[in-house]
């Protein structure tokens, strides 16, 4: 549920600053011990000076932009703290963003044990 969440706001990001006719992409793979699944985006892009911030409650990117309250990256940060999760971004001004979430890949049940 919670990765769900995640998933849900980037994917919600990436649609709402991208203009009509840009792309957003999806992306998994697995990458050693680890899961990666990429957001990426055609969209206006961050300026490298907010990208500290735009995991704070209550920071938008755009206020005339959408109608949001600037809390969906706030839930993301929180979400893969309690997953024990990490998130990766790049990002240039009118070019687009990339948010990799990477995650650790569960390790197979032992079936041979006792009981």
């Amino acid at each position: 549920m919670l990765f769900n969440s995640i998933l849900c706001n980037l994917l919600t990001n990436a649609i709402r600053y991208t203009e009509p006719g840009g792309r957003v992409l999806v992306g998994c793979r697995r990458s050693g011990p680890d899961l990666r699944i990429d957001v990426y985006d055609t969209g206006i892009g961050i300026a490298s000076d907010r990208l500290p911030r735009i995991f704070d409650a209550f920071e938008r990117l755009d206020s005339l932009r959408c109608d949001g309250l600037g809390i969906g990256l706030f839930i993301v940060r929180r979400a893969l703290t309690l997953l024990g999760h990490r998130i990766e971004i790049s990002s240039k001004v009118s070019q687009g963003s990339r948010f990799s979430v990477i995650a650790r890949l569960a390790q197979p049940a032992d079936t041979n044990s006792p009981g």
